[in-house]
């Protein structure tokens, strides 16, 4: 299973950048079908009744702000964009990084802890990702083919540390113009992100149990689009098309 932590309200906030608001906003009355349809399952797997009608009263809450703040929400679109691009430059960083270091991996206990230590499980942690996987780069570039660009990868580095510092750092993001008069909506963005992942998670569990009789497919996202080459360790379908979250 996977891990479960929790959530701050600035972190919301950035995981509520990555989506447009109104995706946030179509896929969450799509979801509310399927809840109420198999209420008494999903009761089984926490997903009851109150929490149901807790979910109807912000997705309702949070489209009558979308609608109150037009403007600000066509401001936060127009950000996505960058946002995925360099979401999606880390994603990439670190796959290559991270293949080629578990060549070194197979043989080397150490490297191969160093190496499961800096893997990232979602958006938030690219950054600290990279600067646990630069080092041991750098360490293990001796033992790596002359063939391997290693030496490229760490010339990649700073600038694309710097630009994710710029969209998931709270001090830097707090200062962009972009995205000011943004943070309520983006941590009900976020906060609806969130329960809706797990409601899909408590949704395929079901499915796989044979407690509901549908596609596990009909318990994925569909209305959000994520830049990110995803996670390194491979969560398999069940995220939100090319991408996801991170711990989807």
């Amino acid at each position: 299973m996977k891990t479960k932590r929790s959530y701050s309200p600035m972190e919301k906030r950035i995981i509520g950048k990555r989506y447009g608001s109104k995706a946030i906003s179509r896929q969450a009355y799509d979801v509310i079908i399927p809840w109420k349809s198999f209420l008494s399952t999903f009761t089984e797997f926490g997903h009851g009744p109150d929490e149901l009608a807790a979910f109807e009263r912000d997705t309702l809450a949070h489209e009558k702000l979308i609608g109150n703040r037009s403007d600000t929400v066509a401001r936060k679109t127009l950000t996505l964009a960058e946002r995925d691009a360099i979401i999606h430059a880390g994603w990439v960083w670190v796959h290559k990084v991270a293949a080629s270091l578990s060549v070194v991996a197979l043989n080397d206990a150490d490297c191969a802890t160093r190496l499961n230590g800096a893997l990232p499980k979602e958006d938030l942690d690219l950054g600290f990702s990279m600067d646990a996987l630069i080092p041991l780069l750098q360490d293990m570039m001796p033992r790596l083919s002359p063939a391997i660009p290693a030496q490229a990868r760490l010339d990649e580095a700073p600038e694309l540390r710097k630009n994710l510092a710029t969209i998931l750092s709270t001090a830097v993001n707090a200062k962009q113009l972009p995205v000011v008069d943004t943070a309520e909506i983006d941590e009900r963005d976020g906060d609806l992100y969130l329960r809706m992942r797990d409601f899909f998670e408590a949704g395929r569990a079901a499915v796989r149990a044979g407690l509901i009789d549908r596609p596990i497919s009909n318990f994925r996202f569909t209305h959000l689009r994520r830049g990110s080459a995803g996670p390194v360790s491979p969560e398999g379908p069940d995220g939100p098309g090319i991408d996801p979250t991170p711990a989807q």
